[in-house]
């Protein structure tokens, strides 16, 4: 038997590597587009320049029914969160490195720096934007297959999301960044001028859920929505 060169072997193993990794790379992709046909198509999720969503939210702490809004800008680090119920008022606002929070005192101050951190992080990963990113072929964006058969949206190849899909390709569960728990969702037929949007989600515990009520998607977004009101003004 005539001996294989260490040289030769690294060449043979060297071809072998990117044949898998090419064919993972394609599973992937494959799923991903599944995934995109079953909410409403590649073109709906790529035009997608901001989403302004209304939802009742279910708590396991008081108040335990609240109703937010959440007006998520996609074309730039801005968002706003309006959440009441009877006898609150709470707005949180984040616009690049303006930020500010009307508090249950009803006292306007900055967004806490932590706080920041964890909003600035939450929407660099943030569902819709993310699919959006991922529809629209944003070159920083890829996709993998992670364990248990879960499609793994990635940037500059950093997790962002993962997913759980069903046989028609409709996300039923999903996760952000580290969190291996995630969340579940409900069918994705509240449809929007194409997108089709979770009727709710749920954490995997059931202690928070939400039900989305209202959904417009590419409205003209005002600065004035994000502006910090007057001191006195509130």
């Amino acid at each position: 038997m005539t001996a294989i060169r260490p040289a030769a072997a690294l060449l043979m193993l060297a071809m072998l590597l990117p044949a898998h990794a090419v064919h993972a790379d394609d599973a992937a992709e494959a799923m991903a587009e599944r995934m995109l046909d079953a909410i409403g198509g590649r073109e709906a999720w790529a035009g997608l320049k901001n989403t302004i969503n209304g939802s009742q939210q279910n708590r396991a702490t008081e108040p335990t029914v609240v109703y937010a809004v959440i007006t998520m800008d996609f074309e730039k680090p801005r968002f706003r969160i309006e959440t009441t119920a009877p006898g609150l008022h709470l707005i949180r606002v984040i616009d690049g490195d303006n930020h500010w929070r009307l508090r249950r005192s009803g006292s306007i101050e900055d967004v806490p720096a932590e706080l920041y951190a964890e909003d600035m992080k939450w929407y660099g990963a943030h569902l819709y934007r993310t699919i959006h990113r991922l529809a629209a072929r944003d070159p920083a964006i890829s996709v993998r297959l992670g364990d248990g058969k879960r499609l793994e949206i990635l940037a500059d190849d950093v997790r962002l999301l993962w997913f759980e899909l069903d046989a028609k390709g409709e996300p039923y569960a999903f996760g952000s960044r580290d969190n291996e728990v995630g969340s579940l969702s409900g069918p994705w037929d509240f449809v929007q001028d194409g997108i089709h949007h979770p009727r709710w989600v749920s954490s995997a515990d059931g202690t928070w859920r939400a039900a989305v009520r209202s959904l417009t998607v590419n409205v003209p977004l005002s600065d004035r929505m994000f502006a910090r009101p007057a001191a006195g003004s509130n």
